[in-house]
């Protein structure tokens, strides 16, 4: 597996998770108010490869199982997912007995054609589905507990995965997903915890990762904000008008894609590795400028 590879499914299963707690506090919301079906738990949880929590050991299974490189905490969180899924198949058949044999049992109990052998039948249902009631509460009171350690969990796995260069635009990107995680000061204490300067360094970083999928416009965008953030960051400077010029050369902007070069070129940039990556390729960029200008005269 590429570093690549492995980079996107480190991102796709913080994903998966955040995903898995979206589902998780919508079905128990639903059974708060009474209305939780089977249909929607199957959403949360099945034995198909549908659900989202079924994706989610998956996932783990694929990184972790058996891989001598694996830290103490992602084996950590492959033992939480696993309960979890434990538990929620055990939820999964409670659902399914109440919501599909109660109504049953229900139209049979009033019946008058139940003979003796019949009713002490009934007596075993009515046994089976208060147990089922029984394990249903129990159980989903077990999921919000594990639940709650899974995203404390999750915290942990984005502090491993900080040098994962698609991290910083996936934390940009689903801001609101872990604000409703963790509110506003929790996220805020998570970004202070992996960067120097929060979510100063987490713009600049989101932007670096953009700029290394070529998405210019979007990293241009970044870069602006995060010299406005910190007026002292160089490296941010030379690659805003670097991502200018590139965006520029792509919009068939010649003339202004070379104003944004020279004055990139320009710009003192020993010691910021950031920036002298990038210095050769706008370099070449300025003779295909001279061409195309030429060419439009």
């Amino acid at each position: 597996m590429t570093n690549l590879n492995i980079e996107k499914k480190q991102v796709d299963l913080v994903n998966e998770s955040i995903c898995l707690y979206k589902t998780c506090c919508h079905c128990l919301d639903l059974h708060k108010r009474g209305t939780l079906t089977f249909s929607e738990v199957e959403e949360f949880v099945d034995d198909r490869g549908k659900s989202c929590l079924y994706r989610l050991k998956q996932m783990c299974h694929e990184l972790f199982r058996n891989t001598p490189g694996a830290a103490y905490k992602e084996k950590f969180f492959d033992i939480t997912v696993g309960y979890i899924f434990h538990e929620a198949m055990k939820l999964r058949e409670c659902i399914y007995q109440l919501e599909y044999y109660k109504p049953q049992y229900n139209m049979l109990i009033s019946s008058p054609e139940l003979t003796p052998a019949e009713k002490k039948v009934i007596r075993e249902f009515d046994a089976l589905i208060l147990k089922a009631q029984k394990r249903l509460n129990e159980g989903l009171k077990e999921v919000r507990t594990l639940l709650k350690d899974l995203v404390a969990q999750v915290k942990d796995l984005v502090k491993i995965y900080r040098n994962n260069y698609l991290m910083p635009r996936f934390l940009l990107e689903n801001e609101r997903s872990f604000i409703a995680m963790y509110g506003k000061k929790g996220y805020q204490d998570l970004l202070d915890d992996i960067y120097d300067q929060g979510r100063t360094t987490l713009i600049f970083k989101a932007a670096l990762s953009y700029l290394g999928s070529e998405y210019y416009q979007v990293a241009r965008s970044l870069f602006q904000k995060a010299i406005k953030l910190d007026r002292g960051n160089v490296a941010a400077r030379f690659l805003f008008l670097y991502t200018s010029a590139f965006n520029c050369y792509f919009r068939n902007r010649f003339s202004m894609a070379k104003i944004f070069a020279e004055e990139a070129l320009a710009m003192p940039i020993d010691g910021h590795k950031e920036a002298e990556t990038y210095v050769q390729s706008l370099r070449d960029l300025l003779p295909d400028l001279a061409k195309e200008m030429g060419r439009a005269g």
